[in-house]
């Protein structure tokens, strides 16, 4: 177990445990205030009345003698008469002519009180009466009882505050050391090599619980990272393996051949080396749009206009392979975006329409709205791809032509997945009936102003990088 000076929930529990038995001490103290002076008000009322009472004796009968006028005060109470010089004429002898209010020791008054309950202090009031003075006195045995009790209760309730915070604040450290103990073992299992470790979650729904969640979720999305990463390491390596040697070969068959006859086969190593290199190009842009750093230079794309614009650059190529490009576009169709990468994905689809549909296909590139949503669909009727490969041909270097006759890297729909993830778009493919759809569906802003269009040559530029 982790030392208790180490241990944030010791360090909590222990602040607050200063700050409750602080907050103790002082409701205590305004308690025992707020009772001695209402216990005081008492005796002022009492000591005050008694005075009262003996100066009106005192002014009304002269004759009668002072020792048995201050007499019927009270057992409880003392009271002497003093002349204007301040010598006492009768009374209590411990007393001192003063005049108001005053806290005097008790040692040399004659209260009359048990031994065990004597007062160790006095309240006096004095004043006049005619040319004497008047001073009367109370012991403060019941002010000095409320003190001790106060204190008393004070104490236990110190110690009780203090045995309760060390005995909580230890169970919460055992508790907390006990999860992060829990924590530590997931995690180093974890960095070990055991993926499908996670953080336990008791199900409370404290800190602990939420954050292991979190974390949790993080793992999770580590993991598909990692498990990414080497299967593209892995597709890599086997997709790039064939031209790599093919490039070798045909080197070494140059190196062997004459002149005239070694420029033929360099031209295919450079097309095979061209390939090598789209390919680690196409990687990279994946690997750039997933990365999310595209999404500061999002504005507001026309996505009618790129669609126009790539029918009319794209017409061309399909009608010289036979086929025929038609578009249903509305007008002023904007969607939040980077219109680079927007451009990039339906120059994708366009031309994998062209490579696969056939020849007589027909394209149709559209851009609609529906139900608040802005949807660009490129369909052909060509062969289509089965309903159980429609996943997989997402996947990087996934090709459904075994022999790889055709030109490409296997990363042209990876790439469209990738901008429309970046989108928070919808791609999904479809039966066209025959053929494929594929569908990217744009969440439609309210309002909108459209950005200058690209120029025609950024699609050119495009329609040359993809080959």
């Amino acid at each position: 177990m982790m030392a208790l000076h180490r241990s944030g929930a010791v360090r909590i529990a222990a602040l607050f445990l200063a700050l409750f038995t602080f907050t103790v001490v002082a409701a205590f103290a305004v308690t025992y205030v707020m009772v001695r002076e209402e216990i005081l008000a008492h005796l002022r009322t009492d000591i005050m009345a008694a005075a009262d009472m003996i100066a009106g004796r005192l002014e009304r009968d002269r004759y009668d003698p002072p020792e048995r006028v201050l007499r019927s005060i009270g057992q409880r109470r003392v009271a002497a008469l003093f002349d204007g010089g301040g010598a006492r004429i009768a009374g209590d002898p411990g007393l001192s002519s003063v005049i108001g209010w005053h806290e005097v020791p008790a040692d040399d008054i004659e209260l009359n009180e048990a031994p065990e309950f004597r007062s160790a202090s006095a309240l006096v009031y004095g004043r006049r009466v005619g040319q004497l003075t008047l001073v009367v006195g109370e012991g403060m045995d019941i002010v000095e009882d409320s003190r001790e009790a106060v204190t008393s209760a004070l104490l236990w309730s110190i110690g009780f505050v203090l045995l309760a915070g060390i005995g909580g604040a230890a169970l919460i450290a055992w508790r907390i050391d006990r999860r992060i103990g829990r924590t530590q073992v997931a995690l180093s299992a974890y960095a070990s090599g055991e993926m499908t470790r996670r953080l336990p979650v008791e199900g409370s729904g404290d800190e602990l619980d939420r954050m292991a969640v979190a974390v949790n979720t993080v793992l999770d999305r580590l993991a598909v990272l990692i498990e990414t990463t080497r299967q593209i390491t892995i597709d890599a390596a086997h997709d790039l393996k064939t031209p790599m040697t093919r490039l070798l070969h045909r080197l070494d068959e140059a190196e062997s051949i004459p002149a005239e006859q070694a420029k033929g086969v360099l031209r295919a190593a450079a097309a095979d080396a061209k390939q090598i290199i789209a390919t680690f190009d196409a990687l990279l842009r994946i690997a750039e749009i997933e990365a999310g750093a595209r999404r500061a230079r999002f504005d507001l794309v026309d996505l009618s206009d790129v669609a126009e614009t790539l029918a009319d650059a794209y017409g061309p190529e399909a009608e010289e392979a036979g086929q025929r490009l038609t578009t249903q576009i509305d007008s002023d169709l904007r969607v939040p975006g980077d219109r680079d990468l927007l451009t990039q994905a339906l120059a994708d689809l366009i031309e994998n329409a062209i490579r696969h549909a056939g020849k007589g296909a027909g394209i149709c590139v559209a851009v609609t709205s529906r139900d608040g949503t802005v949807e660009a669909t490129v369909r052909d009727t060509g062969p289509g791809v089965p309903a159980a490969d429609r996943e997989r041909v997402l996947r990087r270097f996934v090709r459904l032509e075994a022999s790889r006759s055709t030109p490409g890297t296997g990363l042209g729909l990876t790439l469209v997945k990738a901008i429309a993830d970046l989108h928070n778009a919808r791609l999904e493919l479809s039966d066209n009936a025959p053929g494929l759809r594929v569908t990217l569906g744009f969440a439609e802003p309210a309002a909108s102003k459209a950005p200058p269009a690209a120029p025609a040559d950024a699609v050119v530029a495009q329609q040359q990088a993809a080959e």
